[in-house]
């Protein structure tokens, strides 16, 4: 199976476990970034998996990608306050600090996300948008 990935606005298609963990490597040696692991070229074909960054903050959102549904995960309902993220447009966007999980689920997350074809990754709480 091939998924495609886009780094922060760069598109490379991954075909195997091993390359997908070489790219999340790249991944974080940024300190900021927007990452998407699609099953389809075109991301309102298949399911989507997005996770921004900035630095120690990360979250994800999930696109199923066949209908409107999409969840974005929570992390610390207690924590206040928003993070900002740098999207690939160039474009900041703020976010919920509470929506944030460790670097590391989330990219965990992604293996996931590959390993399944797609599917929604069970290890990470979700909430609908």
């Amino acid at each position: 199976m091939t998924m495609a990935l886009n780094l922060h606005g760069e598109a490379r298609a991954v075909d195997s476990i091993l390359a997908l963990e070489q790219m999340l490597q790249e991944a974080r040696a940024l300190a900021q970034c927007a990452l998407w692991l699609t099953l389809a070229a075109d991301a309102e074909q298949g399911p989507a998996l997005c996770m921004l960054r900035n630095g120690g903050n990360a979250w994800l959102m999930y696109l199923s990608g066949q209908d409107d549904l999409s969840f974005h995960s929570l992390g610390d309902d207690e924590a206040e306050g928003v993070c900002s993220y740098l999207l690939a447009n160039g474009q900041v966007d703020e976010y919920p600090e509470s929506w944030c999980v460790d670097v590391e689920h989330c990219q965990h997350a992604f293996a996931d996300f590959f390993r399944t074809g797609g599917a929604r990754p069970p290890a990470i709480a979700w909430e609908a948008d």
